[in-house]
């Protein structure tokens, strides 16, 4: 069985160019309240359909149907995010979680947080911009034309910080969640290499506008 699992949510849509259809015809595919709408957009049929679809405006019929309160303690996404775990996957991509409301951008970050947390991997894929979360090890950032790379501590602090294949390097740096040095740095070679040893480190490549 495939441990990579595609996840669809209610945030801003994604263009098809922006979408890859290889892995999500592999994948695990599962559709978060809104989310569903852009799957069908996009014309990906998904494995399951999860959320209290408050946002959708109407309620899917299927064998493949979880419903959900609205008043509940987690997020769709986090609970499409979390039955993926409890189905054995480990890999996800998320298309249609950037934009809108930023209570809800901060929220699916920090269902980043929680896949990074559980040994998973995890990226939101947007029209501009990509978002991953990464405990410590080495992690690696293919170069993307008109894209900027930005590095976050997603703890206190992010200690043993190396950068390697960008217009700003640093070695055995610690970064803190109290600076922007990390903003806006650029990938000069086929890709980025950054190491840490101890802390969360939030990743965000954006389009230059």
């Amino acid at each position: 069985m495939t441990r990579h699992c595609v996840i669809f949510a209610g945030g801003e849509p994604v263009r098809s160019e922006n979408i890859d259809f290889d892995i999500i015809a592999k994948s695990y595919v599962i559709c978060a309240d809104k989310g569903l709408a852009l799957a069908q957009e996009l014309g990906v049929k998904p494995d399951l359909i999860l959320g209290d679809f408050d946002s959708l405006g109407h309620m899917p019929e299927g064998e493949n149907v979880l419903t959900y309160p609205i008043e509940k303690d987690d997020t769709d996404l986090m609970l499409a995010v979390e039955t993926a775990f409890d189905k054995g996957f480990t890999d996800f991509c998320i298309y249609g979680a950037c934009g809108g409301r930023l209570d809800h951008m901060i929220g699916n970050i920090s269902c980043l947080a929680m896949i990074a947390e559980k040994g998973g991997k995890g990226v939101i894929i947007g029209d501009d911009d990509i978002i991953s979360l990464h405990c410590s090890g080495e992690h690696r950032f293919p170069s993307r034309e008109g894209f900027s790379l930005s590095l976050f501590a997603y703890s206190p602090e992010v200690t043993g910080l190396t950068i390697t294949g960008t217009k700003y390097t640093a070695e055995n740096c610690t970064l803190t969640n109290s600076v922007t040095l990390g903003v806006s740095n650029e990938i000069t070679a086929d890709e980025a290499v950054v190491r840490f040893d101890e802390g969360r480190l939030l990743v965000i490549q954006s389009r230059l506008r």
